[in-house]
């Protein structure tokens, strides 16, 4: 492409080359942040009159001293394309001992039909469980050291084909999960189950990087090869972490609070932990830091309100409003007045649709760009009363929130094209990047669509919506609307986004873009902080 590609250290899952106990610099840099700041593993001189940050400079020089874990070095060329692959963004210490004939099976059939068959053909072989996991799990971990590997064995393997036991234990960075295996239904296959906590009930799955047990106790006995970078820069109110020097019991790292501002920090680390010991802030970044800090602050606050609505509507499974190519769309309608006459079902195109779930939800039919819509309406406290008592009584009313896309006056607001026209016309509510028609990449080139986000990562962010454009395989226009929940912290490249596809989700762009991959990035619109506001000012749900 001629683009000038961006990689962060490739420390999406590891030290890169350690560098010997006195050369510091061998570490590589940065290219886009090169004219930002200091290449990592640079300190600035203390500035005199400042002794905590003098402290915090002569504490992070010493460590940089100290003898480096080795890493994942072979990761480190593909940190932009482990972007593909859904996972907890961590830190190895080192690579975990991979079984042979998945070794085997890396090294000798390179395309992913081929990974995809090969890693099918483990988990068919003849046997029990144990002998499958211990084929496909590495000291009991999801991993790979190359992309379209872990992207194959994300894609593939599942709890139940590898476990038998009724109880399991998932770790996940610094999150252990209880899982319970569940018989099959009429609704589910048979499935391990979330027990516990958030996702209780929630079916549950093995990302790249989560290590599974039998009992905690054999958890407990082998401590974690991994450091979680997801929940280390959610406890900062930093938005990128680029590593310099990760030992048994300490991490050096530069931590930026907006384009251009790298704070030298260091990190005390126990186990899968990695907490902040101090940042060797002068004046000027002390400034910078604290104008990035209030600026993002409405999104933080919001943040956390939007992602449990999105938890919400995925485990509710909200329908796609979807019949056939004459009456697309026309479900939501048919619903609403359903909703709004008491009733508990009602007939559309000769079928039977409820209005509630099984436990009261209600469940308007969404399309993508109405998925995104009540995301917003619902996390400032617009939506629909559930149903409630036993048996279900219908209570209908909607309530109202600080967002209200009706009151818009948008010409067709389950449109994408409709929407996205409002949104560029209205700078008061949200700003849109039109996505120049020379940089639309195709997802079928993977490797330039990471690249390509990647030099472009400032301008995406959590809570961005994103249109995406094109053709499917069938020739015909296909367009899709997403929200943006979790950037890279290392590389700033979307990572996890959410929409309605059929039905609610939480996938990867290569899970919903591999669909139709012809189709490319149109736009990015991202809300202003009157409809953040909005969010913060709700009440709790």
């Amino acid at each position: 492409m001629g683009r000038r590609v961006v990689c962060l250290l490739g420390f999406i899952a590891a030290c890169s080359g350690a560098p010997s106990d006195t050369d510091s610099t061998a570490w590589p840099t940065a290219s886009a942040a090169a004219t930002e700041a200091p290449p990592p593993g640079s300190v600035t001189p203390p500035v005199a009159h400042d002794p905590s940050w003098a402290a915090c400079a002569t504490r992070r020089s010493a460590l940089e001293k100290e003898a480096a874990l080795p890493g994942v070095p072979a990761l480190a060329d593909q940190a932009i394309h482990f972007a593909r692959v859904r996972s907890r963004p961590t830190l190895w210490r080192r690579a975990p001992k991979t079984p042979a004939e998945l070794e085997k099976l890396a090294k000798g059939k390179r395309s992913s039909v081929r990974l995809v068959r090969g890693i099918k053909s483990l988990l068919d072989r003849r046997g029990g469980a144990a002998e499958r996991r211990a084929t496909i799990l590495s000291e009991g971990y999801l991993f790979a050291d190359e992309a379209q590997m872990a992207v194959a064995l994300t894609s593939q393997v599942n709890l139940v084909r590898l476990f038998e036991e009724p109880t399991l234990f998932l770790e996940r960075g610094v999150d252990t999960y209880e899982l319970a295996r569940m018989p099959q239904t009429k609704v589910d296959a048979e499935r391990y189950a979330y027990k516990g906590g958030a996702f209780d009930g929630e079916r549950a799955e093995i990302l790249f990087g989560d290590r599974v047990a039998t009992s905690k106790d054999e958890l407990a006995s082998n401590p974690p090869l991994v450091v979680d970078l997801g929940d280390l820069v959610a406890s900062l109110d930093a938005d990128r972490l680029r590593p310099v020097r990760f030992t048994e019991s300490a991490l050096a790292a530069d931590v930026r609070y907006g384009p251009g501002t790298w704070v030298p920090a260091v990190f005390a680390v126990s186990g899968a932990k990695a907490t902040l010991a101090c940042e060797a802030l002068t004046p000027e970044l002390a400034t910078a830091k604290s104008q990035f800090v209030e600026s993002h602050r409405l999104l933080r606050k919001a943040l956390p309100r939007v992602r449990e609505v999105v938890r919400h509507m995925v485990r509710e499974r909200i329908p796609f409003d979807a019949d056939d190519d004459e009456t697309n769309g026309y479900l939501r309608g048919a619903w609403q007045r359903a909703y709004l006459a008491g009733w508990k079902t009602f007939a559309f195109s000769g079928e039977s649709h409820d209005v509630y779930g099984p436990h009261g939800a209600p469940l308007p039919p969404e399309v993508c760009i109405d998925f995104l819509a009540d995301v917003w309406e619902r996390s400032s406290g617009s939506w629909y009363r559930a149903a409630s008592g036993d048996p279900l009584t219908p209570k209908p009313e909607r309530t109202k929130g600080g967002i209200d896309v009706d009151a818009l006056g948008i010409s067709n607001r389950r449109s994408v094209a409709a929407f996205t026209d409002y949104a560029q016309r209205h700078a008061d509510l949200f700003d849109v990047w039109p996505i120049p028609v020379d940089e639309r990449v195709p997802f079928s080139k993977r490797g330039e669509f990471f690249e390509y986000l990647a030099e472009r990562a400032d301008m995406f962010r959590p809570l961005d919506m994103i249109t995406v454009g094109g053709l499917n395989e069938d020739g015909h226009p296909h367009y899709h609307s997403l929200i943006v929940l979790e950037v890279d912290p290392l590389t700033g490249i979307p990572t996890l986004v959410a929409s309605n596809a059929s039905y609610p989700r939480e996938q990867s762009l290569e899970g919903i873009l591999s669909i139709s991959p012809k189709r490319t990035l149109r736009h990015r619109i991202r809300v202003t902080d009157a409809w953040l506001q909005a969010v913060v000012d709700a009440p709790a749900p």
